[in-house]
């Protein structure tokens, strides 16, 4: 983030932050997992394209500079919004773009900065009806944490109490939001209450040797997904909360 990027983080961080913390009645584990310095790239679960990210931020005290899908920039206000907190783009759809996206990211992470992922995408924004609260991840996050050499930081936003808003017809959706998941219009939920999770940070080291394959990537995924799980259903918190019992992503099952 540039100086007013973190200003405006700051100040919209300290000056709307206790109001979400009240009215969600919000409370957060793990907070001091995440590095006092250093980059990290924190990967979360995702149901709230606002509350999610506002949620996380709320707990850590150092900017995050979340990224967020690259058709969000395209929406009037957002764009500058999203922008002006530090947030970069995505592009979702592969290609020369998401390469250069990608590297954006690398770059932060190389410089010592912390990078918020939420790797469901929309799929789960899309389909919240779905039978699993965590869908499948997409796995770009795993090559940007090895190609910069940072550790991942597991973080689960448990929401409570949801309600629906009122659905988004398609045709307000298209003219800004044209992805194939959202044909249908868009639904968005909300939270009565939140419970924050965030976990010790998984060291990727064993594996930066190891050349970088989908094999590699697809196994660091899916450990990643079972480990928020457990941090959503608070299960196994000796190992990814409070690291009373060691955990090592290279040899260790989740």
């Amino acid at each position: 983030m540039n100086v007013y990027q973190c200003l405006m983080y700051e100040t919209t961080r300290m000056m709307i932050g206790p109001a979400v913390k009240v009215l969600l009645r919000m409370k957060c584990e793990g907070a001091g997992n995440v590095p006092a310095e250093g980059g990290a790239l924190i990967v979360g679960n995702h149901r709230n394209p606002v509350l999610d990210p506002m949620s996380i931020a709320r707990n850590v005290d150092r900017p995050i500079n979340f990224v967020a899908a690259s058709v969000a920039f395209k929406l009037p206000v957002v764009s500058q919004l999203f922008r002006g907190l530090g947030a970069m783009p995505m592009d979702v759809f592969g290609g020369k773009q998401s390469g250069e996206d990608m590297n954006q990211a690398v770059e932060m992470l190389k410089e010592g900065e912390l990078v918020g992922v939420f790797p469901e995408g929309v799929h789960t924004i899309a389909h919240l009806n779905s039978v699993s609260k965590i869908r499948n991840f997409r796995t770009g996050f795993a090559r940007i944490a090895l190609r910069a050499r940072v550790p991942l930081i597991p973080a689960a936003v448990v929401g409570m109490g949801e309600r629906n808003l009122p659905a988004i017809p398609p045709a307000l959706v298209k003219p800004f939001f044209d992805h194939p998941e959202f044909q249908n219009g868009v639904r968005w939920t909300y939270y009565k209450r939140v419970h924050v999770r965030i976990g010790r940070p998984i060291d990727l080291g064993p594996y930066y040797d190891e050349e970088i394959s989908k094999a590699l990537i697809d196994e660091i995924s899916g450990k990643m997904r079972r480990i928020i799980i457990k941090l959503y259903d608070g299960e196994d918190l000796d190992r990814f909360l409070t690291g009373e019992t060691p955990f090592d992503i290279y040899y260790d099952r989740v």
